[in-house]
């Protein structure tokens, strides 16, 4: 399966994502996959289960800054590092 990925927003509004590059990992292990999603997404289960597997832990990792309610009250600038914590 060949697949790609891009960072077109981070490359587009740079001052809206900042780097961040996650501690490799040794072995890494999927827990969880979400197959009608991967399905959806036009990515083959079996191959994100065995080979596809360093596909999902690696890729250049951007924490995407946003502004809105958080904990209770407004966080006019805040950043999350969640969108790219696909495997650990």
């Amino acid at each position: 399966m060949d697949i790609s990925l891009s960072s077109d927003f981070a490359t587009a509004v740079p001052e809206m994502a900042v780097s961040w590059e996650a501690v490799p990992v040794a072995e890494p292990e999927l827990l969880l996959l979400n197959e009608p999603l991967a399905e959806e997404l036009g990515l083959d289960p079996a191959w994100l289960r065995g080979d596809g597997l360093p596909f999902l832990a690696g890729g250049r990792g951007v924490a995407q800054a946003y502004a809105g309610h958080q904990f209770g009250g407004y966080s006019p600038g805040s950043a999350t590092a969640a969108p790219c914590c696909w495997a650990s």
